[in-house]
């Protein structure tokens, strides 16, 4: 069925886009009559899931799909500043070298993919999937591992927020869980991911170990 694929969220896992994320959030809120989020809110927020989250911004579901849109709109004009989470391109260069396929299925616009990996000299994707819904991603998930003929027990998701470890169970994938991005521990702990990881360092020797491949 091919080598390993390993397959990561952008946004927080790769991109650390978090405070670019809340500063675009903030300036759009006004306008959908929402309120702004304080600096002192940010810690408790991490901890949430992402429907606490919602009750706690006062953001009904029906407002959400207009929302991600406008702050979509509104962080491209400021991507050129995001930069790369921080010893992130070793482990991946790590597991490039130990024989695996590396992926990106994203919510976020695959110029803005494609620009940042460049500006960082970071070739190390064969496949970027973007324009995922922040729920949708099981679906592209699996469509990916059907066009690169990959069995998801070979596969890997890895991601940053409860629905990315959702989408990784949904679509049959080994589930791992960073706690560098948008969601702290605890949330990501509830959702039982196969791994749970703390730093950059422990990237590459998890999933290879995961996948069978150590």
């Amino acid at each position: 069925m091919g080598r390993a694929l390993v397959v990561l969220d952008f946004d927080g896992t790769v991109a650390d886009s978090f405070a670019a994320s809340l500063a675009a959030y903030n300036r759009v809120a006004p306008r959908l009559r929402l309120r702004r989020v304080t600096a002192a809110e940010v810690p408790g927020l991490r901890r949430l899931g992402v429907g606490q989250l919602l009750t706690a911004l006062g953001i009904p579901m029906w407002k959400l799909p207009r929302l991600l849109i406008a702050v979509r709109a509104e962080l491209m004009d400021h991507f050129h500043s995001v930069r790369l989470v921080p010893g992130i391109d070793k482990p991946l260069r790590e597991l490039v070298k130990a024989g695996c396929r590396l992926a990106i299925v994203t919510s976020n616009t695959k110029a803005n993919v494609q620009a940042f990996l460049a500006r960082h000299d970071l070739g190390v994707f064969g496949t970027v999937v973007a324009g995922a819904s922040v729920f949708g991603k099981s679906a592209r998930l699996r469509r990916l591992l059907k066009t690169a003929g990959v069995d998801a027990s070979t596969s890997a998701y890895v991601g940053d927020t409860t629905p990315d470890i959702r989408a990784a169970r949904e679509a049959g994938t080994t589930a791992v869980a960073v706690t560098w991005g948008f969601s702290a521990r605890e949330p990501l702990a509830a959702e039982a991911p196969d791994a749970l990881i703390d730093s950059t360092a422990e990237l590459a020797s998890t999933v290879l170990r995961l996948l069978g491949k150590r």
